[in-house]
């Protein structure tokens, strides 16, 4: 919208432009009782941008002036912001000069995309503008937030980094919401598995295990502003339900034991989108699927023995190939290819149509599939970090050149599961310690950067689930093996010390917003979710 003048003409009351103050007849609330004229004149529209969960500004500026006004006659400016995206000014007095400023700070959390409305400013008669100068003059203003992207799939997106890139001040985060699984009727405990958020929405299954072993589960959706219910989806008796996945704007729910292997739901509403058709054994080695550019991959088949490829949004199937060893696993991705670890061997898949390129040899593996799940992450070198694993010498974490299919570097120390991958480093929880421990190992040649380990005081004697890395923080939960106790730590991803420390650690994801969720157990399992977000 163009910039907005109007002018605010004010007459007397009783009888055309003529009248004075010492007219008496009576005067409704909020119109003129003198003659005059106030001109308010905005500047416009008003812009704003910025990426997601980071302090945004918007400046509203303009003039003001005041024609034929009595002696004694005051000026107020009321902003407001019928869409509730900005937070309204105080009233203040119109300033000397002619001239007015409002740094304008949003309401609560604007969520990423494009957001656009209008403001309207008033001339008041008195602070508590009980009376106007005439009505209000509006302008438009448009607000623009790049989103860091959504917690999509296991380690966040297709590059399985777990990297969020992002800073902010760790002690600056509050516990906004929290949330604790449901009973389920029979069932001799409850739990939560790994989440997923779509753009204002965390999506978690939660459910419980009977005594005959068998679970039943929901899958639920959350504001992510207050945590408020969007919605819930029950999951059929008998099937297995798998941790949901996004694009970031649906939600994708996979069940195992059905001829249903995948339901979209969209994330804010619940609404169906589509149902992706494959039979599967309740058993079946599938994990949530990878999004990555409109597009899902993951493994199916009765027993994950193939590969498909699907459009994210119809869930239109684009191809379908089989694969070698069952490796509970799901794809990484970049711009060409497709990548999965078996054993001693990453495939590398053409991503277009399912076509098998090549394989990355591990020398040090012993061949056999890896324990427990993984993922492989993308590495800023044009490399792969992987773990490599063989019966002897315990886990240890590779590097693989892509486009020479060599391996770069393996580490001397052992290394858990789960890893972060940024700022040109590989953050990861050693094992052997008789403390929880953090290496930050430089990723072009293995060579430890600092190392974190937690206090003695704490007796924190192992690392507890994933690690998240942003710019500036890494992201870590400790456990005491022996009690029980759990403790959520953010460590300066430059020096290796303590940022911040909390009570309860868990499982960790970051919103394309910069809402931190923990999942973490009051329980025997894990039960409880926790928001945290910088005001």
């Amino acid at each position: 919208m163009a910039a907005i003048a109007a002018a605010l003409f004010v007459a007397g009351c009783g009888g055309g432009g003529g009248g004075d103050d010492s007219n008496s007849s009576p005067t409704a609330p909020g119109s003129p009782t003198s003659q005059g004229t106030v001109t308010i004149t905005p500047k416009g529209p008003v812009t704003a941008s910025g990426p997601a969960g980071e302090p945004l500004a918007a400046v509203l500026e303009g003039s003001w002036q005041g024609t034929n006004l009595a002696a004694g006659s005051a000026v107020h400016l009321q902003v407001n912001d019928p869409t509730g995206t900005f937070a309204n000014p105080a009233v203040q007095p119109a300033p000397v000069g002619g001239t007015f400023r409002y740094d304008l700070a949003p309401k609560k959390l604007v969520l990423s995309g494009e957001h656009a409305g209008q403001l309207e400013i008033t001339a008041c008669r008195d602070a508590g503008c009980a009376q106007t100068w005439g009505p209000a003059v509006r302008v438009d203003f448009r607000i623009t937030i790049g989103t860091l992207g959504e917690w999509e799939t296991l380690n966040r997106d297709a590059t399985h980094a777990s990297f969020v890139p992002t800073s902010f001040d760790p002690t600056a985060l509050r516990m906004v919401w929290e949330w604790d699984a449901p009973e389920v009727a029979g069932a001799v405990e409850r739990y939560i598995g790994r989440p997923t958020t779509t753009n204002g929405s965390l999506v978690v299954v939660s459910g419980g295990t009977a005594s005959d072993g068998s679970q039943r589960n929901t899958m639920f959706a959350f504001n992510e502003y207050d945590g408020s219910p969007l919605w819930s989806r029950p999951v059929p008796n008998g099937v297995s339900a798998v941790a949901p996945a996004s694009n970031g704007v649906l939600a994708y729910l996979v069940t195992l034991g059905s001829d249903t292997l995948i339901n979209a739901y969209d994330g804010k509403t619940g609404a169906a989108a589509f149902n992706y058709t494959q039979v599967t054994q309740r058993l079946a080695t599938v994990l949530a699927p990878t999004h990555d550019r409109g597009q899902l991959f993951f493994f199916a088949g009765a027993n994950g023995e193939e590969l498909h490829a699907a459009d994210a949004r119809t869930g239109a199937r684009l191809w379908a190939s089989p694969r070698t060893l069952l490796q509970s696993t799901t794809p990484t991705l970049d711009s060409g290819h497709l990548y999965y670890q078996a054993g001693n061997e990453i495939a590398s898949v053409d991503r277009r149509n399912g076509a098998y390129v090549g394989s990355i040899w591990d020398m040090d593996s012993d061949g056999a599939i890896l324990p427990g799940s993984t993922t492989i992450a993308l590495g800023s070198r044009n490399n792969l970090i992987a773990r490599t694993y063989h019966p002897a010498r315990g886990q240890r974490l590779s590097s693989f050149d892509i486009a020479s299919r060599t391996k770069q570097w393996i580490t001397s120390d052992r290394y858990g599961s789960f890893y972060a991958v940024g700022n040109g480093a590989v953050y990861a929880t050693r094992s052997g310690p008789a403390y929880a421990t953090v290496d930050a190992l430089d990723e072009a040649t293995a060579r430890i950067l600092w190392t974190w380990t937690a206090p003695v005081a704490d007796n924190q004697t192992r690392t507890l689930n994933n690690v998240v890395a942003t710019r500036n923080m890494v992201f870590v939960s400790t456990e005491d093996a022996a009690t029980g106790r759990s403790l959520l730590w953010a460590i300066d991803a430059k020096t290796g010390q303590t940022a911040w420390r909390q009570e309860e650690g868990g499982y960790i994801v970051m919103s394309g917003n910069r809402t931190l969720y923990v999942v973490s157990r009051r329980g025997t399992t894990m039960d409880h979710v926790r928001a945290f977000r910088t005001p």
